[in-house]
């Protein structure tokens, strides 16, 4: 990649809490862009070295991938929107680079209601995407390239994905002698901080989303002088302990979907008494897992087939509510079941959880960092109280995992809550499974300044996936006032989901 002769040394002295000093950031701007520029849009790109640990100065830097979408105004506002992505692990820009033509026209589309007033601010964070060094985990790659396209029920697949992780490791840590230490939220706070000084600007606007929220909280935190207003969705405070919490947001997940379904009059017909069936369905399927045909009424040809126990069906439908579209399967696929079993099967997908669009080692390092719980005896005698659910989510634990990454513990809730009167508007979906509304709700108790819109057709990420939602954050930064905020108006946040009733 090609690089202008340009540098610029930032020595800032800064006073906050937690922060060093003197932290010394170097900012270079980028000749040839990752983001594809668009006709009449204008986007630069820079690289940014931070310290790797800003405790230690001479331990080496960190090189962060930086965008900056320009404002389609002439006369911009100076503070812009800057995106905080989740995961933890997922990347910004596109992992086909130089390939990037397709992602770059999403963050056009993304950022244009921002863009507006303001400039909008994108960066791979530390250890993920085009910046250096990468927690990218190549050995689940080669593991998920390996796997057949499918896999029977018992395939020892998690033994196979921890020994993968655990020869990660060992090149990340041992071969490649990274400090991974240094790659958690705390880190990536500081990071942020850095890169809004360096390129010139004395206030941010936040957009975090899932893990970005976290986060996006964490900023406000460490640096709230840098933070005009927040908005945060798919709520992930840092006080969560996520091993014994996730079975209850499940739960609370399906049973937000099946009280819904009960009261559409058309979803109902689907199965009567869907929790229960299910539930029942489930537990039989554990018993004594089932060879299924994989479901296609669009395919007219011989369809594969497959072994699966109820813990993977419920695993897979759990991904369903993270998607707002597929979330609305889920009662049809139930129903349909009671005919032909294999239609449990409809949106039902198999593999590791490695793959190109994701650096599964930040993902990871961060988890057994920042986790409250990793003992998983109590995570499983925790959850046992949520059924089928419970015993599903165990399959999810990062615990084992987290046996072979040895980095080093510093929970995130040993910080305690995030006080703050920072004008902040918090988003969730109400059949979200892995950030539940409760989440927000949590979070917002020391949030003096703040609102909490709940979409009631929403899964995770809703300002990623409705209008409406885009729309409201982008003019809650025009006025930052939570309380003069009008609420939402589409359907998705005022009616619950809108059933599939046919395939």
């Amino acid at each position: 990649m090609k690089m202008v002769l340009k540098s610029v040394l930032v020595a800032s002295l800064v006073v906050l809490a937690g922060w060093p000093a003197v932290a010394d950031v170097v900012l270079e701007v980028v000749d040839e862009c990752w983001v594809a520029p668009e006709e009449r849009e204008q986007v630069d790109c820079y690289r940014v070295l931070v310290p790797l640990d800003r405790k230690n100065p001479d331990a080496g830097t960190v090189d962060l991938a930086v965008a900056v979408l320009r404002a389609t105004t002439g006369r911009p506002n100076d503070d812009p929107v800057m995106y905080l992505e989740g995961g933890p692990g997922a990347p910004v820009f596109a992992d086909g680079y130089p390939a990037y033509e397709e992602y770059s026209d999403y963050w056009w589309w993304m950022s244009a209601p921002f863009r507006r007033t303001r400039d909008f601010i994108l960066f791979d964070q530390r250890g993920i995407g085009l910046s250096r060094p990468s927690l990218d985990c190549v050995e689940f790659h080669e593991l998920h390239d390996a796997l057949p396209i499918l896999m029977a029920w018992d395939y020892p697949l998690e033994r196979r994905e921890v020994r993968a992780a655990e020869q990660c490791y060992e090149r990340l840590a041992l071969e490649e002698g990274i400090d991974l230490n240094q790659f958690d939220t705390r880190a990536s706070a500081d990071d942020v901080a850095d890169i809004v000084r360096v390129l010139g600007y004395e206030e941010v606007n936040l957009w975090g989303i899932s893990y970005g929220s976290r986060l996006a909280l964490e900023v406000m935190r460490r640096h709230p002088g840098i933070v005009r207003a927040s908005v945060i969705d798919g709520v992930y405070p840092g006080l969560i302990d996520e091993e014994i919490g996730f079975a209850s947001s499940v739960a609370g997940a399906f049973s937000n979907l099946f009280e819904d379904c009960e009261a559409d009059r058309q979803c109902s017909r689907l199965v009567p008494d869907m929790a229960s069936y299910f539930s029942a369905l489930i537990t039989e399927l554990n018993e004594e897992p089932r060879e299924m045909e994989l479901f296609d009424p669009h395919d007219g040809t011989p369809a594969p087939r497959v072994e699966l126990n109820g813990n993977e069906i419920v695993s897979s439908m759990i991904g369903d509510l993270y998607d707002s579209d597929a979330l609305t399967l889920i009662p049809l696929m139930i129903g349909a079941s009671r005919r032909e079993i294999g239609a449990l099967t409809y949106t039902w997908g198999s593999g590791s959880f490695g793959s190109d669009g994701s650096d599964e080692g930040v993902f990871i390092n961060i988890g057994c960092r920042e986790s409250t719980t990793l003992d998983f005896d109590m995570v499983a005698a925790e959850t046992q109280a949520e059924g089928i659910f419970g015993e599903a989510t165990l399959n999810w634990s990062l615990i084992p995992f987290c046996d072979v990454w040895p980095v080093e513990r510093a929970p995130l809730a040993d910080e305690g809550s995030i006080v703050s009167d920072i004008p902040t508007l918090l988003f969730s979906g109400r059949y979200d499974p892995i950030t539940p509304p409760a989440y927000a709700e949590l979070a917002a108790e020391t949030l003096s300044n703040s609102r909490h819109f709940v979409f009631r057709s929403g899964g995770h990420g809703v300002t990623a996936t409705y209008n409406c939602a885009t729309v409201t954050a982008a003019r809650f930064f025009v006025n930052p006032d939570p309380r003069r905020t009008p609420s939402p108006r589409c359907r998705e946040y005022t009616a619950s989901a809108t059933f599939a009733l046919e395939f």
